[in-house]
């Protein structure tokens, strides 16, 4: 199971990262946002396989919280509202800083 929790942190590294540049830049370049919905596209596929091979914790219990909140900032994008998109990413309750304490420990995810 640890194995599949470090290989499923190894494949949303990049595209996390994307999605985080990509967020903040389409909340001020409107000709931003198509990528950003194709890269909240991405990290979503990916959270979205099926978990049963993550071990319990915190990547695997927000997961839902995840699916919810990307679907939500694609509902903004769409409404042109990229602020409120980027406001739900970085949200510091139940945002991505979740995704870094899932992902603590392996490569790329260190907290500092």
């Amino acid at each position: 199971m640890a194995d599949a929790l470090a290989e499923r942190c190894e494949r949303l590294r990049q595209p996390v990262t994307e999605l985080v540049a990509i967020s903040m830049s389409a909340a001020y370049r409107a000709q931003d946002q198509p990528e950003l919905l194709r890269t909240i596209g991405v990290v979503r596929g990916i959270l979205a396989e099926d978990p049963a091979a993550l071990p319990e914790g915190a990547l695997r219990e927000w997961i839902p919280t995840a699916l919810r909140n990307l679907e939500q900032m694609r509902e903004a994008v769409e409404r042109g509202d990229a602020a409120k998109s980027y406001a739900i990413l970085t949200d510091k309750t139940d945002g991505f800083i979740r995704l870094a304490y899932g992902c603590a420990g392996f490569p790329g995810w260190e907290q500092g």
